[in-house]
């Protein structure tokens, strides 16, 4: 049963991504004419191909909503890494540099984590205020939370977006939060939300 609905749903995949149709698609019909045989090895590797086909797809179309390196900064290659051992879904990050100052951005889709985040955001949360605490900031008119250590030069500022996903941004060796806010300005949120879809 478990094949017939990793089935289903890379078919359901395929289709909602034509690009990779011909590809994924020729590799979803050979795991179901594997499995109507009673092939399950040649099932496996066939879901399998296909999973790992979506899943480049995936992470090269999520790399573009990740900000890009602010002025003066040098963006590092975009970094990803699926999850399936924790919950699944996948995360991208990427690093910046400029001089002993550093950024980190990294979004994480549909993943259990991301409830910890939307945690944050709920009436009640038990936010720490003071030095180094969370305050509520607007990213390019969505709600965020930030937090910022003056004397230890580093914070965070995180959103959450339709729910299945978390957008973070770290920094170390900061003057400001500023950085921080204009360095999540540059999260292309229009484009994450088409991607996760309604």
């Amino acid at each position: 049963m478990r094949w017939i609905a990793a089935l289903s749903t890379m078919a359901v995949v395929a289709i909602a991504m034509p690009a990779l149709a011909d590809e994924t698609g020729d590799k979803i019909e050979t795991a179901r004419t594997a499995y109507s045989h009673g092939d399950g090895l040649h099932t496996l590797e066939a879901l399998q191909a296909a999973q790992s086909a979506i899943t480049t797809k995936l992470v090269e179309q999520f790399s573009h909503v990740l900000p890009p390196a602010p002025a003066g900064w040098q963006a590092a290659d975009t970094d990803s890494q699926t999850l399936d051992t924790i919950g699944g879904g996948l995360t991208i990050t990427r690093g910046y540099v400029k001089g002993e100052s550093t950024l980190n951005a990294s979004l994480l889709v549909d993943n259990p984590a991301v409830a910890n985040i939307l945690s944050l955001f709920q009436p009640g949360a038990n936010l720490a205020s003071g030095d180094g605490g969370w305050r509520s900031v607007t990213v390019a008119g969505e709600p965020a939370l930030l937090r910022f250590n003056a004397a230890n030069r580093e914070g965070e500022i995180v959103l959450a977006v339709q729910g299945r996903a978390a957008l973070q941004v770290e920094g170390g060796e900061i003057a400001t939060d500023q950085v921080l806010i204009d360095a999540a300005g540059g999260w292309n949120l229009a484009q994450l939300k088409k991607l996760l879809g309604p």
